[in-house]
């Protein structure tokens, strides 16, 4: 019986047959070789291995809107005519009523925004101000990965086992400051397959409108053309 090893990027794993690969939720993308290959492939590759992750899914659900059913004029609507005097008049009460009713709501809106303009003239404008400036950085240190991007280059040591990466972290965000940044390395293959990360916590403070250096050594692996890096998260100061 075949047998089959995996690698998740940092780590073998194996043998398994067929039967052990049903429970390890393998992917398209998961690295894999058995004898007879001379170097290692992804799944998809592998015909037999192919129903593993064929798999169908029904739709999604989506529950339709219920119609309301529609109302019918009642016949002793229908015999009301528009010439009734009774209807005519109840008409022109409802008329006079709207227009009366529009009136007080513009003149009362009127008196509080005059209210309102002459009470603001010595703070107003600052507690307004204040208020948007809150709500931005609320805004901004709820979302540290939307403002904190990585960016940088990286080299191989001499026995090409360790990667040295030389990075820099920028802060876009208005008024907000982080610290401790989480970045994750992601390794690629040549066909630019997803062969693993690792996750590293930079201990730094970022300030906003700021660019910070760092360093990190890494370990590298076989079938490695190239990594990537990105912030996840940090943490607002």
């Amino acid at each position: 019986m075949k047998k089959y090893f995996l690698h998740d990027g940092s780590e073998q794993q194996g043998p398994f047959d067929i039967e052990d690969l049903k429970t390890k939720n393998i992917t398209r993308d998961t690295s894999i070789w058995y004898e007879g290959l001379s170097d290692w492939t992804t799944a998809d590759n592998v015909d037999e291995l192919k129903i593993l992750f064929n798999k169908t899914t029904p739709p999604p659900f989506v529950a339709k809107p219920t119609v309301p059913p529609s109302i019918q004029q009642t016949s002793s609507q229908q015999t009301i005519t528009s010439n009734h005097p009774t209807e005519k008049k109840s008409k022109s009460n409802r008329i006079v009523y709207i227009i009366i009713g529009l009136i007080i709501i513009i003149g009362g809106g009127l008196i509080i925004a005059n209210r309102n303009s002459s009470n603001g003239g010595s703070y107003g404008t600052g507690s307004t101000y204040q208020e948007k400036v809150m709500t931005v950085e609320e805004t901004e240190r709820s979302q540290p990965a939307t403002f904190l991007k990585a960016d940088g280059n990286y080299n191989e040591n001499f026995w090409g086992d360790k990667l040295k990466v030389h990075g820099i972290i920028k802060n876009t965000a208005t008024v907000a400051s982080f610290k401790d940044a989480v970045v994750r390395i992601t390794y690629y293959s040549k066909t630019n397959t997803d062969l693993g990360s690792k996750d590293y916590t930079i201990y730094e403070n970022f300030p906003p409108h700021s660019e910070v250096k760092f360093e990190l050594k890494i370990e590298n692996y076989r079938n490695v053309n190239s990594i990537g890096w990105t912030v996840l998260d940090a943490v607002a100061n």
